[in-house]
């Protein structure tokens, strides 16, 4: 609705003040909270006078006079200092069906973002296990975030960071060498704690057994046991030739990296881009990084370790960059990696984390600062964890024991469309509890069988009017015998959709999409359940299917959106 409007004030604008210097873009309608106010307002003519040198209420009301004529509006007030207020007809609501109907797929399309150039990352979990249940709601989230931006006329590119150097990529080759032994001599038996358990770490052995035998054997060096896993790790390390460690490694991660792909492809999830972690030392990126901050007064030293000055950005303490042995930390690289992403000239730059990572905004959003001197900007978004139920059961999680459900087991188990959906009804930074029974069940208690269920019925009406041989003649003059409340109501929530489209995206909420769709699903099923709409008399019928043509558009436009399917049966 808001989209006509504008659309009626630009022709306005257009044909009766000519003289007038005015970016049409520019133009804003709202809608208004007190309905004596009207239903929509607007403060373009206070918007052209400063512009322009003009007294905003005389603008004001010349325009008013104009648009009165307008039979969209049953009245149109002017109001000081400059605002104008309209209260809409009938038939402007008849006329969002007819732009809905016009535009199609394109409705609630829009180009705000004016093809800035957006950097999305969200995922980025270490490549040391698959995914898991956790790691499922930031990929919805930053997955469906992305598509609405793109919708909002930005230019995106989703990216995930693969951390594959440090620590944790040590642990995983480790966990891998001791399971491959394993196979090699069944009489081994390993316990160390900070290990991956998890069944996949046999699956990588497995395949390391499998196509080079005892290649790796290391048996007198495996078989000896020290209490401290970093003495151990090391032991392992220099007992290997540095090539076979590194064949290890990159067999490890490439292993876990396909899962995590097919996990993500499984999810309708695809990125434009990995970065890898070690591309940063490769490059010398991070030595260039490390350098930088030291020249400008950013780190000192102490107790042999190098030293950020996060304190100085709101951090609780300052952190360590290169730790005593010379190792640097991963804050190191993050920080070379968000400098990457500052010369990669992206206006604007989107970080999606879990909410454990709440404590790590202050710091690196202090680097950026340094590096990007306001030439671009950085918004970091936290994603709560989702508890995961069984009904009533909530069921445990064990990342280190190998003792957890996969995103590839969730998604297996629910379906995609499910997991996506549950995943978006709620703001990010809310906690949710995920129940896999309600989500498997077919019944208006699950809310995305409750909002396929509509489009699927809205889908079996226009089956049953090809079975009885009938045609639909889509005629914008029948739009008027759409008189009942049931159909007003639809219209209105079909007239909000291109507002919610811009909302959820300036807002970074999602959730605001799934939300809309339970709401126009319920004005569904009441309208279909209260009202024939195949009626005999053929301009109310293609009125009423014109009503539900619209409606099937938003549905699959939003359903898009989100990335869940929109059956044509059910």
């Amino acid at each position: 609705m808001k989209d006509i409007i504008k659309d009626l004030i630009k022709d306005t604008l257009k044909k009766n003040f000519k003289d007038v210097s005015f970016d049409f873009e520019q133009i804003e309608v709202n809608l208004c909270k007190n309905k004596k106010f009207g239903d929509y307002s607007s403060n373009v003519a206070m918007k052209i006078a400063k512009k322009n040198n003009n007294e905003p209420i005389s603008l004001a009301e010349k325009i008013k006079s104009s648009l009165e004529k307008s039979e969209q509006f049953e009245r149109v007030e002017a109001i000081k200092p400059g605002f104008i207020n309209f209260f809409v007809s009938e038939n402007l609501k008849f006329l969002v069906v007819e732009k809905i109907l016009r535009e199609k797929e394109l409705y609630g399309k829009n180009s705000i973002g004016k093809n800035s150039k957006v950097l999305v990352e969200f995922v980025s979990a270490n490549p040391t296990g698959p995914l898991h249940v956790g790691h499922g709601r930031g990929a919805v989230f930053g997955d469906c975030l992305s598509k609405l931006l793109e919708e909002n006329g930005y230019e995106v590119v989703k990216e995930y960071y693969v951390n594959d150097a440090g620590k944790q990529i040590e642990i995983l080759v480790t966990s891998v060498i001791q399971r491959y032994h394993e196979l090699i001599d069944s009489n081994l038996n390993f316990s160390y704690e900070d290990l991956y358990k998890g069944d996949y770490i046999w699956d990588i052995a497995a395949e390391l057994h499998r196509n080079f035998s005892s290649d790796f054997q290391i048996l007198n060096i495996i078989d000896l046991k020290d209490p401290k896993i970093d003495l151990y790790m090391q032991r392992i390390k220099d007992a290997l030739s540095i090539e076979k460690f590194l064949k290890i490694r990159e067999i490890s991660i490439n292993a876990i990296l396909e899962n995590i792909k097919s996990s993500l492809r499984q999810s309708d999830i695809n990125f434009d881009s990995w970065f890898f972690e070690s591309s940063l030392i490769d490059d010398k990126s991070l030595i260039k990084a490390i350098d930088f901050l030291n020249q400008n007064n950013y780190t000192y030293q102490r107790d042999n370790a190098l030293w950020f000055k996060s304190k100085d950005f709101g951090d609780e303490k300052d952190r360590v960059l290169i730790k005593e042995n010379k190792d640097h930390t991963y804050l190191a690289t993050d920080i070379a990696y968000h400098e990457k992403k500052i010369k990669r000239n992206f206006d604007i730059n989107i970080n999606i984390w879990g909410a454990d990572h709440h404590g790590y905004i202050s710091r690196i959003q202090g680097a950026f600062k340094i590096f990007a001197k306001e030439k671009s900007s950085l918004n970091i978004l936290l994603v709560q964890f989702a508890n995961l139920f069984r009904g009533k059961e909530k069921v445990s999680m064990s990342t280190r024991s190998g003792d957890f459900i996969t995103l590839k087991q969730l998604t297996d188990e629910v379906g995609k469309d499910a997991m996506r959906f549950f995943y978006l009804m709620r703001k990010s930074d809310q906690h949710m509890d995920f129940d896999i029974e309600l989500a498997k069940s077919s019944n208006s208690n699950n809310p995305v069988y409750y909002v396929q269920y509509a489009h699927a019925r809205i889908c079996s009406i226009f089956r049953k009017l090809k079975e009885d041989k009938k045609k639909f003649n889509y005629n914008k003059n029948n739009l008027k015998n759409l008189s009942k409340e049931e159909e007003l109501k639809i219209i209105n929530k079909l007239s909000a959709y291109p507002d919610i489209i811009i909302a959820s995206a300036n807002k970074y909420e999602p959730h605001l999409i799934t939300n809309y769709l339970r709401e126009l699903s319920q004005e569904i099923h009441s309208y279909y359940n209260k009202h024939q709409i195949l009626v005999e008399e053929e301009d109310l019928r293609n009125a009423r299917l014109s009503l539900m043509e619209a409606t099937k558009y938003v549905f699959e436009n939003s359903g898009k959106i989100i990335g869940i399917n929109m059956p044509d049966k059910m």
